[in-house]
């Protein structure tokens, strides 16, 4: 699963964490990768949205931070039903006065004789040229994996934009083509939000999923894959 939870809040700017839950229990997936996640400190009392999720479904989690401010952080984070073997935050390039954005890696060794790399991003939603940049980045960074390696990643940018190009050839797009909607504030066809998989390893995906049926926990849906290893 890949899903932007929008810094814990619905489009109503109420907190959703509890719809969040109810999506993951509901659909039970092994590999999520959480986009516009924060923690934050409100009242002395730290408000960690990432481990919240994590006690509630006893998964394993990776929290990435981005951007740091007076009250906490934000960034992305995994969540794995195994541990994790190792773990990489690596920053994205950007144009002066943009955001800071990263990408988080998990290596997971879920069978013997299967480990992979599960990573995460959120590139920069307000430039077209630092989106461009960071995609071009996030490819070359991965691209030569010895491991197998699955990328969510809200990219803010649809298959026909720049950013997209990066990953026409060494990776399958889960979707396939789908022009689906991920965006639920944008027109049809605003699919924004992806699971890639590198081509370079024996893997395959068997289906693919937006989950529409909850359409005001966040301004985006999650998107789901099963993806089959042999």
């Amino acid at each position: 699963m890949s899903f932007n939870i929008r810094h814990g809040l619905n489009v109503a700017d109420e907190p959703n964490l509890i719809d969040i839950l109810r999506i993951i229990k509901e659909h039970k997936p092994d590999l999520i990768a959480l986009q516009a996640v924060d923690s934050l400190v409100d009242k002395s009392k730290v408000q960690f949205q990432l481990r919240q999720i994590a006690v509630q479904t006893g998964m394993h989690y990776l929290y990435g931070v981005a951007d740091k401010s007076d009250n906490g952080s934000q960034g992305v984070g995994i969540l794995s039903a195994w541990p994790f073997e190792n773990s990489q935050t690596i920053d994205l390039p950007k144009t002066a006065g943009a955001d800071p954005k990263i990408l988080l890696c998990g290596l997971i060794k879920p069978a013997r004789g299967l480990t992979f790399r599960f990573c995460n991003a959120r590139l920069e939603y307000a430039s077209v040229m630092d989106r461009a940049l960071q995609a071009a980045y996030i490819n070359q960074m991965l691209v030569n994996s010895v491991q197998p390696v699955v990328l969510g990643m809200d990219m803010g940018a649809k298959p026909n934009e720049q950013p997209y190009f990066s990953f026409r050839t060494k990776w399958q797009d889960a979707a396939q083509g789908s022009q689906m909607q991920t965006w639920n504030e944008g027109l049809p066809g605003d699919r924004l939000d992806y699971i890639f998989i590198l081509l370079n390893n024996k893997v395959r995906v068997k289906n693919y999923k937006v989950v529409r049926n909850y359409p005001k926990v966040s301004d985006h849906y999650p998107i789901l894959a099963t993806i089959e290893f042999w």
